[in-house]
């Protein structure tokens, strides 16, 4: 199942993720989708990509399950007219619009499990246009391979957190146990914890789940790279078409 909370992860879920180059994501995307303008985007978080392909023109529903996610997502885009935020499950969502191309970015897909990503990806069929495409990405099994069981401990003097790794073999998935310390304005720490499970997904299960679907000419791609997966890919992005 999802992860419903993420209410404290939010307060740091940015500082986390400030190595992504949204700008070369968003120029990947654009590119891949022959320029659509109305795009709608699943897992959008706090809106990170939302705002850069607000940025470039682009009309953008974007939905998330997290509430807190979203308020910051609005703080950051503000009253943006090209934007529209909603409070929706990835697995089970519906919307009374059709899209020229969809997407789903920062793993979304490992947050879920393999039935539920099946239903994932009807709903988005569903909701996309005859020849519209839709990307996302999801971090590979060869990449929780190297975590099985780690600890990661990062410091930057504004926030120090303890990550620790627990392979779940029966349910094809990593357990992943996050300790934060938050420095205040007055050199006191904040502690907050975070248990999140991420499934491992295949990309051939991903690539038949796709064509059960309806979906075809799928092409998997090395990051938001130009350049094909392979097997030391550390993040796989997927573009698949409806037709």
């Amino acid at each position: 199942m999802l992860n419903k909370s993420y209410k404290e992860f939010s307060q740091i879920y940015d500082l986390l993720m400030d190595d992504i180059d949204y700008e070369k994501w968003t120029s990947f995307i654009i590119n891949k989708t022959d320029g659509s303008r109305k795009i709608l985007e699943a897992a959008c978080g706090t809106g990170s990509i939302t705002r850069v392909l607000a940025e470039n023109n682009c009309k953008v529903t974007a939905f998330d399950l997290s509430e807190d996610m979203l308020m910051r997502a609005y703080e950051k885009l503000g009253r943006n007219p090209g934007v529209k935020l909603l409070n929706m499950d990835m697995t089970n969502f519906k919307i009374d619009d059709k899209f020229e191309a969809a997407i789903c970015c920062c793993d979304g897909i490992n947050y879920i499990s393999e039935n539920e990503v099946k239903s994932f990806f009807v709903h988005i069929f569903e909701h996309i246009n005859e020849n519209s495409r839709f990307i996302f990405d999801m971090s590979t099994a060869h990449k929780y391979e190297s975590m099985f069981n780690d600890t990661y401990v990062y410091d930057d003097g504004e926030i120090f957190y303890v990550w620790e790794n627990l392979q779940d073999e029966q349910n094809k998935a990593v357990n992943m146990e996050i300790n934060f310390f938050i420095n205040d304005s007055k050199n006191k720490y904040t502690r907050i914890n975070e248990i999140q499970t991420q499934y491992i997904h295949e990309t051939q299960t991903i690539i038949r789940l796709l064509k059960e679907v309806g979906f075809k000419d799928i092409e998997i791609y090395d990051d938001y790279n130009d350049k094909p997966f392979n097997e030391k890919s550390l993040r796989a992005v997927f573009c698949a078409t409806k037709k």
